[in-house]
C-alpha cells in the first residue's frame, strides 16, 4: 500500500496533472494560430464594403477582418478603431485580446526571410478584457469576426459562444500573419499554469507521507522512495544531471524551431485544396493567386515583391541570381502579362519564394522535429535517472 501511494502521488502530480496543462497550453495556442488563419480568408472592410452593407447587399459571409489602429475606449465595454477615412467600433464584452511581440524591424526588410530564435518571453500575451487596465491610443488592432450593424452603426459583435478574435501588434499590416504563425506556440509545455500548483502539492503530499513512513521502523525502503519523490521537482536541476537536463532544452528549442518553420512553409497551401499547385485560387478581392515554378528566380525582380522563405534543412545554394538544386516555388498574385507573381493588395496573402516544393519542404522539418523530441525526451530522462540513482543511493547511507 505505501508503494502505492508513493508512485499514485508521483505520477498524478508530476506526470498526469502537468500533462494534461501540456495538451491545454498547446491546443490553445494551436486553436488561435488556427483562428488567424481562417480569419485571412474573410473579406476586409472597405468603404466600398460599408456602403454595401448599407444598402443591403450581403455577401456570403457575416465574417470580416479589419486593420486599423485603435482610436478610443468607452466605458460600455465598446472599442473604436480606425482605418484612412473608416471607423468602427468593437463591442469587447467577454472577449479576449492577444497582445503581440514586437518584430525586429532590421530583419523584416532582409530579402532573405531570417526566423528569429525563440527567447525570452516572446509569445502572446493572453488578457481577457475584464481585466484590461489601459490601452494605448494609436495601437495597431487586427481584428475579425462577425460585422454588425447595431444601433445605426456597423460594430464588431459575437453572440456567445462565438468570439471575436482581436490581436494588437506592431509593425507592418503585411508580416502580422508570419508573426503570429511563428511566435504563437508555448516554450516548454511541460511548465504550464497547473505545473507549479501539482509540483507543490505533489511534493508537500511526499513530505506528509514520508514523515509517516519514518516515524514506522519497519518502513526504511518506502521512506527512502518517498523522500526521492518529495525531491523529484529539484533532480533535473542538480549535478550532474543538470547537463543532461540543457541538452534536452537544447534540442527542444531546435524541435520548436523546426515546428514553426513548417508550419510557415505549408501557409500558401492554404489556398491550394490537395496541394494541387496548378491551380488559380480567386480571392474575396477579386485577385489570382498562383504558384509559378521556375528553374531561378531573378534577384531584381524579387527585390522588389518578395523573399526567399527558407528553412534550416534547405537554403538556396546561390543568391546571385538565385539558384537551387531544385525548382523554386513562388506564391503571389497573377498580373496580366507578367511571368512572375506580384504583391496582393491584402496583407495577409503572401509573394514567398520557396526552394522546393512546400510540403516535402515542411514533411522534412516535421520528420526532423520529431526526431529531436525523441531525443530530448530521452536526455532528460538519462538526466533524471542519473540524479535519481545517487540520489537513493545518499538516501540509504543516511536512513537507517
Amino acid at each position: 500500500m505505501e508503494w502505492f501511494w508513493i508512485l499514485g502521488i508521483a505520477l498524478i502530480c508530476y506526470g498526469i496533472i502537468p500533462g494534461i496543462g501540456a495538451f491545454l497550453v498547446r491546443s490553445r495556442w494551436r486553436s488561435f494560430r488556427g483562428e488567424v488563419i481562417r480569419s485571412s480568408f474573410f473579406p476586409i472592410v472597405t468603404y466600398r464594403t460599408l456602403l454595401e452593407l448599407n444598402e443591403g447587399i450581403r455577401n456570403s459571409t457575416d465574417e470580416y477582418r479589419f486593420f486599423g489602429t485603435l482610436e478610443g475606449v468607452q466605458e460600455d465595454n465598446t472599442i473604436w478603431l480606425r482605418s484612412k477615412n473608416i471607423a468602427l467600433s468593437a463591442d469587447m464584452t467577454g472577449q479576449d485580446l492577444f497582445l503581440l511581440p514586437s518584430g525586429s524591424p532590421g530583419v523584416e526588410e532582409d530579402l532573405m526571410e531570417e526566423h528569429p530564435s525563440f527567447t525570452g518571453d516572446e509569445i502572446p500575451t493572453l488578457i481577457p478584457w475584464s481585466r484590461v487596465s489601459t490601452l494605448s491610443e494609436g495601437t495597431k488592432v487586427y481584428i475579425a469576426g462577425p460585422l454588425r450593424r447595431i444601433g445605426g452603426r456597423f460594430m464588431f459583435h459575437a453572440v456567445p459562444p462565438q468570439k471575436l478574435l482581436v490581436v494588437f501588434y506592431d509593425g507592418e499590416d503585411r508580416h502580422l500573419l508570419r508573426r503570429v504563425i511563428w511566435n504563437s506556440r508555448h516554450r516548454n509545455e511541460y511548465w504550464n499554469p497547473f505545473t507549479p500548483v501539482a509540483l507543490g502539492l505533489g511534493a508537500l503530499a511526499e513530505m506528509i507521507l514520508t514523515y509517516y513512513l519514518l516515524n514506522t521502523m519497519h518502513l526504511r525502503i518506502p521512506s527512502i522512495l518517498s523522500i526521492a519523490a518529495t525531491l523529484v521537482p529539484i533532480l533535473p536541476f542538480l549535478p550532474p544531471g543538470i547537463f543532461f537536463f540543457l541538452l534536452y532544452r537544447w534540442l527542444w528549442g531546435r524541435a520548436r524551431f523546426l515546428r514553426a518553420e513548417r508550419d510557415l512553409l505549408r501557409l500558401p497551401l492554404r489556398y491550394f485544396p490537395q496541394s494541387d499547385l496548378s491551380q488559380k485560387i480567386p480571392l474575396p478581392n477579386g485577385e489570382t493567386y498562383v504558384c509559378s515554378v521556375q528553374p531561378e528566380i531573378p534577384w531584381e525582380v524579387l527585390k522588389g515583391r518578395g523573399r526567399i522563405r527558407g528553412t534550416i534543412l534547405k537554403k538556396p545554394i546561390s543568391l546571385h541570381p538565385l539558384k537551387s538544386r531544385e525548382w523554386f516555388y513562388w506564391f503571389g498574385i497573377l498580373r496580366q502579362g507578367d511571368p512572375y507573381p506580384d504583391v496582393s493588395t491584402d496583407p495577409m496573402v503572401e509573394n514567398v519564394v520557396l526552394p522546393g516544393h512546400p510540403d516535402l519542404l515542411a514533411t522534412g522539418c516535421e520528420k526532423r522535429a520529431y526526431r529531436l523530441e525523441m531525443l530530448s525526451t530521452l536526455g532528460f530522462g538519462l538526466g533524471f535517472g542519473v540524479n535519481l540513482f545517487i540520489a537513493l543511493r545518499i538516501l540509504a547511507l543516511m536512513v537507517r
